[in-house]
């Protein structure tokens, strides 16, 4: 069984040969740049030509040499400019958070203002930013273009509908062709199309918060202007990808905290949940692609409207969330939605244990997830760090030891 037979079995709720594992499909089952480089060493690979393509979270892109060493199974189909507008098809040599080398977009040209490195738009506005020593760069408390939004008519002056141009169709139309061409991987394209966190990020995290808990009307307006608009843009991207594409992302779209989820099942249902299904069931009536969310936190009490919405993945599957435990999604919901995640956690387990208590964390999460199907093994998020590289070696060694049927 070759990878995509084995990948679209499982989806289809059906037992494959192995679980399949992903290694970078998107971009929450990753690496950062700085793990991603010393386990490139680790494994006596060139280390000196990690790319890091998503200057937002740090990730690096994974390549096929690392892919094969541990038998995964998806690749990833990226938009041009995955994060903060900045250009992946041109190249310079830079350096990684902890100043070893690498290869960064050509585009990526923070500056360090009082002690912090700050990312700007083309009017000078900082959108993201990192404090010294800082993992990532941080959205939160910079510019929020709809921020002082009144009225409708506010947002209509100041919202600025984003299309798919000729550029990055071609680039989205390459990878496409040599993945589908030249690979027998699964292939997942990356579209995005948030409504919930992109409420948040054009309106400020405090405001959106206000909004959704006292202006209906605002909400569900900005809310049909981004559906309206990623419509458009879910046009062009089945166009130029049609049949070359087994998966399409929507994400990331974080409904969960660590205790429960952001907003009440009601609200979900009464304004998230008609956008949600609106683009879902566009993708379902165009295509045969498998519509996959990223949502982060504990999100268990919107799984049922998640589904009715027509989401047929989840990820990340936070299992140390509250009342995310694997053994109650997989009973509850284990028929209707496939878990892409949870394999192991990444907040203690992976970054703290032993090399053993990992392998023991994946072999017990695989007996509850993997029995017929609908499971694919990635940890429970991007792979950190602080995670010594004899603890990500025994991640996806152990996947592939206990995920046979």
């Amino acid at each position: 069984m070759n990878h995509r037979e084995r990948v679209l079995k499982t989806i289809n709720h059906k037992e494959p040969d192995r679980i399949p594992i992903d290694i970078g499909g998107m971009r929450s089952t990753g690496i950062h740049s700085v793990a991603y480089r010393k386990f490139r060493k680790y494994l006596g690979l060139d280390y000196d030509s990690v790319k890091l393509y998503d200057v937002f979270q740090q990730l690096g892109f994974i390549d096929h040499d690392v892919l094969e060493y541990f038998g995964a199974d998806v690749v990833p189909v990226n938009r041009l400019k995955p994060a903060f507008g900045i250009r992946i098809d041109d190249w310079k040599q830079g350096e990684l958070i902890d100043g070893s080398p690498a290869l960064v977009p050509a585009g990526f040209n923070p500056v360090k203002e009082e002690g912090v490195f700050k990312i700007k738009d083309d009017e000078g506005h900082t959108i993201a930013k990192r404090s010294e020593g800082s993992l990532y760069y941080d959205q939160a408390g910079v510019y929020h273009p709809l921020a002082d939004a009144k009225t409708k008519e506010d947002i209509d002056r100041e919202y600025e509908p984003q299309a798919i141009e000729e550029d990055e169709k071609e680039f989205l139309n390459n990878q496409a062709k040599e993945l589908r061409e030249e690979t027998d991987f699964a292939v997942m394209a990356e579209f995005g199309g948030s409504i919930y966190e992109q409420g948040q990020l054009l309106r400020g995290y405090k405001q959106w918060y206000l909004d959704v808990a006292g202006n209906k009307g605002l909400v569900e307006y900005l809310l049909d202007k981004l559906v309206e608009n990623y419509l458009e843009n879910l046009e062009t991207f089945i166009e130029v990808l049609g049949d070359r594409v087994d998966i399409v992302v929507f994400g990331g779209d974080d409904l969960g905290m660590q205790d429960g989820p952001q907003i009440s099942p009601d609200t979900y249902q009464e304004i998230f949940l008609p956008r949600h299904k609106k683009m879902w069931e566009y993708v379902h009536e165009k295509t045969n692609w498998k519509v996959f969310l990223h949502s982060c936190g504990s999100i268990k009490q919107l799984l049922p409207y998640l589904i009715e919405a027509g989401v047929d993945i989840i990820n990340p599957v936070h299992t140390n969330a509250k009342n995310m435990d694997p053994k109650s999604l997989k009973e509850n919901f284990g028929d209707e939605v496939v878990f892409w995640g949870g394999g192991c956690d990444t907040q203690k387990v992976l970054p703290k244990g032993s090399a053993e208590e990992v392998r023991q964390e994946v072999k017990k999460n695989i007996e509850v997830f993997a029995p017929d199907g609908g499971f694919v093994f990635t940890p429970v998020h991007n792979i950190q760090p602080d995670v010594p590289t004899e603890n990500i070696e025994a991640v996806y060694t152990a996947a592939k030891e206990h995920g046979s049927y």
